[in-house]
Parts: structure tokens; sequence; C-alpha cells
């Protein structure tokens, strides 16, 4: 039986996907070549199939290095976390490389984000995060210097900012609100992250408040799209035929 060539991709795939799963997580593929021959098909179709997969977040392509199994996405639900406090709970250790630390008089756009005059004193934090050694976001992040005396940011190498925030400052973070929008990483983020120039990210913007209302910090976070998802439950408003339905489910509860 001869195969069409959308077929034998699919069986190429199949191949692939059992070999990234006998090799495991960071497990390393063998060359191009050595597949090539090994599943007896042309090159180019070998790194289609091999990009699909990156694609799909499975494999990681490493310059000079080769090709990797990658981690499964860290799923991101909706709630008010720090990075370290999410990496925890995902049984991950967080840690942070210091890229930068300075005090910068706000602008006016950072100004009206944090509800200050332009001008005001601001400390700027520009961090590595990594996950059990494995880059995941660039992180800038602005705080009111008033709000932060004596602020040390090399002291949160594998602590929580939330945490420092709420116990040293007395500023416990309540709400946040976020947008989140895709982007690509130019050569330096790409390079930071360990991925390749232009890769897809998530850009993620948070404004956090304290209890009292008060703007704490706002957020810049560039995440790699392949080690990380955001998972969003959401519920159809009640109106229309389905209210009324569920009216005369109400009705007749009270007739019985």
């Amino acid at each position: 039986m001869i195969m069409d060539r959308g077929q034998k991709r699919e069986q190429l795939k199949r191949r692939l996907l059992e070999l990234i799963e006998q090799n495991g997580e960071g497990g390393r593929l063998p060359p191009e070549r050595e597949l090539s021959e090994r599943f007896d098909v042309a090159r180019e179709t070998l790194r289609r199939c091999l990009r699909e997969l990156e694609l799909d977040g499975l494999l990681q392509r490493r310059q000079g290095a080769g090709t990797f199994v990658s981690g499964q996405p860290v799923v991101k639900q909706p709630q008010l976390l720090s990075f370290s406090e999410e990496m925890r709970e995902r049984g991950l250790v967080p840690t942070s490389e210091l890229l930068g630390c300075r005090t910068i008089a706000a602008g006016a756009k950072l100004a009206h984000k944090l509800k200050v005059i332009p001008g005001t004193a601001v400390v700027e934090m520009r961090r590595l995060r990594l996950a059990s050694d494995e880059p995941m976001a660039l992180e800038t992040v602005y705080l009111i210097q008033a709000k932060v005396p004596g602020f040390d940011a090399a002291s949160l190498a594998t602590s929580s900012l939330y945490e420092l925030l709420s116990q040293r400052f007395g500023l416990p973070l309540r709400a946040a609100s976020q947008q989140i929008q895709a982007t690509v990483l130019n050569e330096e983020e790409a390079d930071l992250l360990g991925v390749a120039p232009f890769s897809p990210s998530l850009l993620i913007e948070r404004l956090s408040h304290a209890g009292s209302g008060e703007v704490v910090e706002y957020a810049k976070s560039l995440y790699r799209a392949d080690r990380y998802r955001f998972e969003i439950n959401v519920m159809r408003p009640i109106s229309g035929p389905l209210l009324a339905e569920l009216g005369d489910l109400d009705d007749e509860d009270e007739d019985q």
C-alpha cells in the first residue's frame, strides 16, 4: 500500500512523538541527519514536523546544541500570586537573577499608572525569573520609593516580592488588574530566556493594589510562550430564555 504525502507526515509525527516520550523532559533528540535516515524521510519533511512540534511546545531547538524535549507548560490560574508562589505550588524551585535595580523619576505614563505626580522617585527592578533553574520570564517591576524605604533587590534572589512587601513594608496585596497580549522576543530577551530570537512570548502588564485600594506595584513581564499558558474559566450570564426557564422551575418548586 502506497501512502500519500499527508499519511507519511502523520506517521513521521507519531514516530517523533514516541521518541519524545522515550527521551523524557530535557532529553536530546538525535541529529536531523540521523533521524532522516532512521525514518526514511527527506530532511525538509523532517524539519517541518520538528517545527510543528516545537510550536506545540513539545520541543525546544537550541542553536549549536540540538533539539531537546521541553517540559510541560506551566498553567496559570487567574489568582493574585507572585511568580515565586506560583512555582512553589507546582513543585518547582523559584529563583531570580537580578539584571538591574535603580531609582528613576516617573515619566508621565508611569506616573499615571502608579497614581503619582510625574517626577516622583520610583524603584525600577529588572529580573530574570527561573523555575528549577530553567528561565521562564523577564520581569520589570516599578515600586513607589517612598512606600518601600531601604528596599534591597538583592534579598529577592530566592524569596517572593509580595511576601517582602507584606512582611517588611506592611503592603499586603489584595487585588490586581492585568492585560495579556502576544508578542515576540528580541535578540537580547531571547538570549536571556534561552530561546531563538523572535520566539513567541506573552507580555503581561499588572497593576497591583493593597487592601486600601492604593496602587503598590506596576509590573511588565515577558513569559516564554512554550512554557506558560493561562487558563480562565468563564460562564455565560443568566438571561433571556434560560432565565425564564429557571423562573418556571422555581414556580414549580413553590407549587410542590
